[in-house]
């Protein structure tokens, strides 16, 4: 069996390369299909592909905005990433502990009131789009102007990790939960699939009749046993999740990177969608890069794969 080391090594590689065919496609896509925009460059196409992937893998260099100040690109990532990141990892990881364990108590507790109502709630997150599910709490609890109005679900407050880690947390709390909630919805059905399956395995009944309680079973062997396709399906997730955090950063004011997508659509400024673009597709691989050592930490037969 391969090691973990070599596995990350492997997906480290697989992630590279998935970041540079995506600069390659948005950068040849944009050139063809709007040529005249890049007319006032005397160079070839493959030139200027080619001095553009020197820029962007050795030295971080998107080229120049073309809007009115002329800003660097990477300054709109680094401005915008970190807010996206914050956002990204925590829906992430409430909504996959949220779909867990939620999926552990309707499989060990099927038929039952909570159960009921855990599995209603995992269909209406499914089914109502992020951004009403957003505007209905601001407009519902939204500090000053909400019907039941909460002090700390405020719009506008957000401030970086570095500077005030209290606004920090008070700003994103509520985005996690929205963004979160279907990816929790998910995890919730696949887990209480799956370990109504591992329930029924013989080395569980063993450990019943060795005197386990039913909780004790439940956390220590059904759960990581069945924790294995749901990681899977939050990997398959992951695109889903990045294009609702769009959604949730709009709706909740969070500045972060795809603020001006819309002013740089309208513009034309493609060398700020090309950034974009390209820190999409790395938010994406490398989210799944996680889960995948994550994944392969809990099951190591995933490494047999690679």
């Amino acid at each position: 069996m391969r090691s973990l080391p070599y596995f990350i090594f492997t997906r480290l590689l697989s992630v590279i390369a998935v970041v540079a065919a995506v600069t390659v496609i948005t950068f040849l896509m944009l050139h063809l299909l709007r040529p005249e925009a890049w007319q006032g460059d005397p160079r070839s196409t493959i030139e200027q592909l080619a001095d553009y992937l020197r820029g962007v893998f050795l030295h971080l260099d998107f080229g120049l905005s073309w809007e009115r100040q002329r800003m660097p690109v990477s300054e709109h990532l680094r401005q915008g990433l970190p807010a996206d990141i914050s956002l990204l990892a925590g829906a992430l990881v409430l909504g996959t502990i949220a779909g867990l364990a939620g999926g552990a108590v309707c499989a060990t507790r099927p038929r039952t009131a909570v159960a009921r109502v855990l599995e209603g709630l995992a269909a209406f997150f499914l089914c109502a789009p992020v951004y009403w599910v957003g505007l209905m709490l601001i407009l519902t609890f939204g500090a000053g102007f909400g019907l039941i109005p909460i002090p700390f679900f405020q719009t506008n407050v957000y401030e970086p990790l570095s500077q005030d880690p209290a606004a920090w947390l008070r700003a994103l709390i509520v985005p996690w939960l929205v963004l979160g909630a279907p990816l929790a919805a998910l995890c919730l059905r696949m887990t209480r699939a799956a370990m109504t399956d591992v329930l029924d395995e013989d080395y569980l009944r063993t450990a019943a009749a060795k005197g386990l309680s039913g909780s004790a079973i439940a956390r220590r062997h059904a759960l990581p046993a069945a924790a294995s396709p749901v990681f899977t399906l939050v990997g398959v997730n992951m695109a889903t999740l990045v294009t609702n955090t769009v959604l949730v950063e709009h709706a909740f004011s969070i500045p972060g990177l795809f603020q001006g997508l819309t002013e740089a659509m309208e513009d034309g400024n493609f060398p700020l969608l090309q950034g974009m673009t390209i820190a999409t597709a790395a938010l994406v691989v490398v989210a799944n890069l996680v889960i995948d050592v994550i994944h392969a930490w809990l099951d190591p037969r995933v490494r047999l794969a690679t």
